[in-house]
């Protein structure tokens, strides 16, 4: 087993909103990682040996640690790449409230337009597997709230034209986390018949938009997902540091007590292991695995419940 595994290998599929999210940063900071093409819906039979089952993309990996969801993927990208910020110290509470805001009610208002304007192309698979993540995602739901959908996005674009105006990024002269997660709702919505039409109303917006797309993908060299299982089984986890810990951590919990992890909006998806570290920003636990050996699992905190096992 070695130490030395250090290279971001990003799991990703080239539909996802989420990984675009993450490739705006990539793009910006001009990191050069290793991209693993994973399935758009279950069974993932080379990724759920490194999370577990977790269900959404993207994943990133640095040798046997595994890290999940954007939130989470996003700050640990920067703790590892600091230099080209996008957390300024001044704005972490603004982007913090920013990326939540888009990662979440923007987002979901974004859905309805998309998986309605473009069901007749999606495949039935993905359907069905988003259907079992959120049973709400029905067709005859989602068509039912695209009217208040079209009214939610038409006023959040409106309010991005008059901003642009006065600045070119979301919180000030420079681009933030808070622009990738505002970008990835809009790169996702543009593509449904009636997204497109309605952006392309604000030719502010439009610009802001070719000025992230300009920075690109970051250096992505393909790798296969074989290859990535075979370095989290000869890598040791633990070798990215951690956040602040807390000395007496509200949730009472302490590091080897076992744990089971779920997410506030999915929680009959659970991840059983025993608790590594409880920081400011993440939960970790430590998944023995018959093929890969010990995984590090990191969940953000915000949005994320640990209790004990």
């Amino acid at each position: 087993m070695t130490t030395g595994h250090s290279r971001i290998i990003f799991h990703e599929y080239a539909l996802s909103p989420f990984s675009e999210k993450i490739r705006r940063i990539f793009g910006y900071k001009s990191l050069a990682y290793a991209s693993v093409d994973q399935p758009m819906w279950m069974p993932k039979p080379h990724l759920t040996p490194l999370t577990g089952g977790y269900r959404r993309i993207p994943v990133m990996q640095v040798g046997a640690d595994v890290y999940c969801d954007t939130a989470l993927i996003a700050r640990k990208i920067e703790q590892l790449h600091p230099d080209r910020t996008i957390l300024p110290t001044a704005l972490d509470g603004a982007v913090h409230a920013a990326e939540q805001w888009a990662d979440k009610q923007l987002f979901m208002a974004c859905v309805p337009l998309v998986f309605t304007g473009l069901a007749s192309m999606l495949p039935a698979e993905l359907i069905e597997d988003r259907k079992r993540m959120r049973p709400e995602l029905d067709l005859e739901n989602l068509k039912r709230s695209v009217p208040t959908c079209i009214v939610a996005l038409t006023t959040t674009c409106e309010r991005l034209e008059r901003s642009f105006a006065a600045q070119p990024f979301l919180l000030g002269k420079d681009f933030t986390l808070a622009d990738a997660a505002l970008f990835h709702c809009l790169w996702f919505v543009r593509n449904a018949p009636e997204g497109g039409p309605l952006l392309a109303r604000h030719a502010r917006l439009g610009d802001w938009m070719k000025r992230l797309e300009a920075y690109g993908s970051g250096e992505p060299t393909p790798m296969a997902p074989e290859a990535a299982l075979a370095i989290a089984r000869d890598s040791a986890p633990g070798q990215t540091p951690l956040g602040r810990t807390v000395d007496k951590d509200p949730s009472g919990l302490r590091a080897g007590d076992a744990v089971a992890v779920c997410s506030d909006d999915l929680p009959q998806d659970v991840f059983r292991g025993s608790l590594v570290a409880a920081t400011t920003d993440e939960l970790v636990i430590e998944r023995p695995t018959d093929d890969l050996g010990r995984i590090w699992q990191h969940f953000p905190r915000v949005g994320y419940l640990a209790l004990r096992a």
